[in-house]
Protein backbone atom coordinates (compact mmCIF):
# COMPACT_ATOMS: atom_id res chain seq x y z
CA UNK A 1 0.00 0.00 0.00
CA UNK A 2 3.06 2.46 0.68
CA UNK A 3 4.30 1.84 -2.32
CA UNK A 4 1.03 2.05 -4.48
CA UNK A 5 0.46 5.44 -2.05
CA UNK A 6 3.62 6.92 -2.91
CA UNK A 7 3.86 5.55 -6.99
CA UNK A 8 0.19 7.43 -7.24
CA UNK A 9 1.40 10.88 -5.50
CA UNK A 10 4.73 10.68 -7.31
CA UNK A 11 3.37 10.83 -10.61
CA UNK A 12 0.90 13.31 -9.67
CA UNK A 13 3.43 16.09 -8.87
CA UNK A 14 5.31 14.80 -12.17
CA UNK A 15 1.91 15.77 -13.67
CA UNK A 16 2.10 19.22 -11.85
CA UNK A 17 -1.27 18.26 -9.92
CA UNK A 18 -1.30 19.22 -6.18
CA UNK A 19 -1.65 16.55 -3.75
CA UNK A 20 -3.43 16.02 -1.50
CA UNK A 21 -3.54 13.05 0.85
CA UNK A 22 -6.88 12.03 2.89
CA UNK A 23 -5.57 8.86 5.53
CA UNK A 24 -8.34 6.54 6.91
CA UNK A 25 -8.11 4.43 9.59
CA UNK A 26 -9.36 0.80 10.26
CA UNK A 27 -11.88 -0.80 12.92
CA UNK A 28 -9.78 -2.09 15.68
CA UNK A 29 -10.99 -5.57 14.72
CA UNK A 30 -8.27 -5.89 12.09
CA UNK A 31 -5.51 -5.72 14.79
CA UNK A 32 -3.91 -3.09 17.03
CA UNK A 33 -0.49 -4.07 15.07
CA UNK A 34 -2.22 -4.04 11.69
CA UNK A 35 -4.40 -0.88 12.24
CA UNK A 36 -1.70 1.37 13.25
CA UNK A 37 0.71 0.12 10.71
CA UNK A 38 -1.72 0.89 8.16
CA UNK A 39 -2.65 4.53 10.06
CA UNK A 40 1.22 5.31 9.42
CA UNK A 41 1.19 4.92 5.77
CA UNK A 42 -0.42 8.13 5.40
CA UNK A 43 1.63 10.60 7.00
CA UNK A 44 5.30 9.12 6.09
CA UNK A 45 4.24 8.96 2.61
CA UNK A 46 3.01 12.79 2.77
CA UNK A 47 6.05 13.23 4.82
CA UNK A 48 8.68 11.73 2.20
CA UNK A 49 6.85 13.61 -0.93
CA UNK A 50 6.65 16.66 0.89
CA UNK A 51 2.83 17.10 0.66
CA UNK A 52 -0.03 17.97 2.81
CA UNK A 53 -2.08 15.01 5.01
CA UNK A 54 -5.30 14.57 6.56
CA UNK A 55 -3.97 11.81 8.44
CA UNK A 56 -7.69 11.06 9.38
CA UNK A 57 -10.52 12.34 7.50
CA UNK A 58 -13.44 11.20 9.30
CA UNK A 59 -12.16 12.23 13.12
CA UNK A 60 -14.93 13.33 14.91
CA UNK A 61 -16.91 10.72 12.66
CA UNK A 62 -16.19 7.48 12.26
CA UNK A 63 -17.66 5.67 15.24
CA UNK A 64 -19.89 8.10 16.28
CA UNK A 65 -23.83 7.92 16.30
CA UNK A 66 -25.88 8.67 13.12
CA UNK A 67 -22.73 9.88 11.57
CA UNK A 68 -22.07 7.22 9.83
CA UNK A 69 -24.59 4.72 7.50
CA UNK A 70 -25.72 1.54 8.85
CA UNK A 71 -22.43 -0.47 6.96
CA UNK A 72 -20.50 1.80 9.88
CA UNK A 73 -18.06 1.84 7.39
CA UNK A 74 -19.07 5.23 4.91
CA UNK A 75 -20.09 8.21 6.67
CA UNK A 76 -23.82 9.12 6.10
CA UNK A 77 -24.66 12.75 4.27
CA UNK A 78 -24.80 15.02 7.55
CA UNK A 79 -20.82 14.07 8.15
CA UNK A 80 -20.54 15.72 4.98
CA UNK A 81 -19.73 19.48 6.58
CA UNK A 82 -17.56 17.59 9.49
CA UNK A 83 -15.52 15.75 6.84
CA UNK A 84 -15.46 19.57 5.11
CA UNK A 85 -14.14 20.92 8.52
CA UNK A 86 -12.04 18.43 8.55
CA UNK A 87 -10.18 18.81 5.10
CA UNK A 88 -10.23 22.83 4.65
CA UNK A 89 -7.35 23.66 6.39
CA UNK A 90 -5.14 21.47 4.40
CA UNK A 91 -7.12 21.80 1.04
CA UNK A 92 -7.69 26.04 1.01
CA UNK A 93 -4.07 26.77 0.54
CA UNK A 94 -3.51 24.24 -2.22
CA UNK A 95 -6.33 26.51 -4.14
Amino acid sequence: MKQNLSEMVRLSLEANSKVLILGIRLPPNYGQRYTAAFADVFPSVAQALDVPVVPFVLEGIGGVEGMMQPDGVHPAANAQSAILDNVWPALEPLL
